[in-house]
């Protein structure tokens, strides 16, 4: 059981995606053709917002992008009667055309009928070059998600993870063949279905199912590392992240492998700390590109005496309550520039002062920053450090 928490970038409340929609092509074309559509656009996965204003995002109409999205989805061709061969053509896009996803329905307010849900349409489009808009401007990714609405970030999230993931993904795994889009936009065709080539051996995506066809979703785990009293939090950090700066550890789960396991295994690998009971907390997409959070608290076994980077519940709690805490923008961009992601390790290096937990009530000095509640590392930080629940006693 968690602990009923709706993370940043999950959607307040999320989107309506009618996934069973997505295989028709006349429903997201009259989806396309709504007057209330909103497009999302994308270039080199950032988005595009209103100039001056990084959490806005500037949603354009189908007429503003005619020449990319064109004649939007297309079907099979009339002389095709084979019901097999007629599914490579659900709802998709050219080869080489920009990638056009289908988002969902906003059907907030409305007499929800669960088969033809009415609201707003969203979709999202990549361009390459060449788009200009007087009132809005490309801006980094991350930057731009922190500072957005609740809603909008979850409508944001899956955008740009299933847009990044078709701009990736543009040859068959399978046989190197270029890919196409369909299903609007939520699943990648290998174009060997298109069209056999005389002696080319068959491509092995042409039966069967087969991950690589779908968005990918990376399972990492960011934990909330307790001594065994619960009185101090485990935390690091990297060289290149803004002076002060801390978070919890975190590492992508590997295969064969429980999220209880990989907390253990990472907090060993990293930090040297043996962990005894594991409990889940909450989760959070994670579009940089498409991760799936999975937060955890442990509890570090008795006994433990190994030097750690262990902060105590009242200095956490004091620089959480304090403004300066947040990471700015110029933090932000510094995290982007430097390229860091989840899977490299996030050293618990002792600070020569430092002490192992229980030792002392000294103070551990470095401490100035930590995650923003939009990220789920800020939220296990202060869920914990403001004592809203008795997380010792759930372990």
């Amino acid at each position: 059981m968690g602990d009923n928490i709706i993370n940043f970038y999950a959607g307040q409340p999320p989107l309506n995606r009618v996934a069973f929609q997505r295989q028709s092509t006349d429903k997201l074309n009259a989806h396309l053709a709504s007057p209330q559509t909103r497009i999302l656009v994308f270039k080199n996965g950032s988005p595009l917002v209103r100039k001056g204003q990084p959490g806005a995002l500037l949603y354009l109409d189908r007429d503003t992008l005619a020449p990319l999205i064109q004649d939007g989805y297309l079907g099979a061709p009339e002389q095709e009667t084979d019901p097999k061969r007629a599914k490579a053509f659900e709802a998709y896009r050219p080869q080489g055309s920009p990638a056009l996803l289908f988002l969902g329905i906003d059907d907030r307010g409305s007499n929800q009928d669960p088969q033809n849900p009415k609201g707003i349409p969203y979709f999202a489009i990549n361009v390459e070059e060449g788009l200009q808009h007087d009132e809005g401007e490309f801006i980094e990714a991350r930057v731009s998600g922190g500072e957005m609405d609740g809603w909008t970030a979850g409508v944001y999230s899956g955008a740009r993870s299933v847009m990044d993931w078709n701009a990736r993904y543009k040859f068959c795994p399978g046989c190197g063949k270029p890919n196409y889009s369909l299903w609007g936009g939520w699943k990648l065709n290998c174009t060997s279905f298109l069209s056999v080539v005389s002696g080319d051996p068959p491509c092995p995506s042409t039966k069967g199912l087969h991950n690589y066809a779908y968005p990918r979703t990376d399972p990492v785990i960011i934990m909330g590392i307790l001594s065994s009293d619960g009185e101090n939090i485990l935390l690091g950090r990297q060289k290149s992240w803004p002076e002060g700066m801390y978070s919890c550890l975190a590492g992508f789960v590997e295969p064969g492998e429980s999220f209880e396991d990989a907390v253990r295994r990472e907090s060993l690998e990293e930090a040297g700390i043996e962990v005894g009971p594991v409990r889940y907390s909450s989760s959070q997409p994670w579009p940089f590109p498409s991760s799936l959070m999975v937060g955890c608290y442990g509890r570090a076994k008795d006994g433990q005496t190994i030097h750690a980077q262990w902060f105590p519940r009242s200095q956490v709690l004091s620089i959480v309550e304090s403004a300066s805490s947040v990471p700015t923008r110029a933090d932000i961009k510094q995290l982007e520039e430097a390229k860091q992601t989840h899977h490299e390790s996030l050293k618990a290096l002792a600070p020569t002062d430092s002490k192992s937990p229980g030792s002392g009530p000294a103070l551990v000095t470095g401490l100035t920053k930590v995650p923003a509640e939009t990220a789920i590392a800020g939220q296990l930080i202060r869920l914990w450090a403001k004592g809203g629940m008795d997380l010792v006693s759930k372990l």
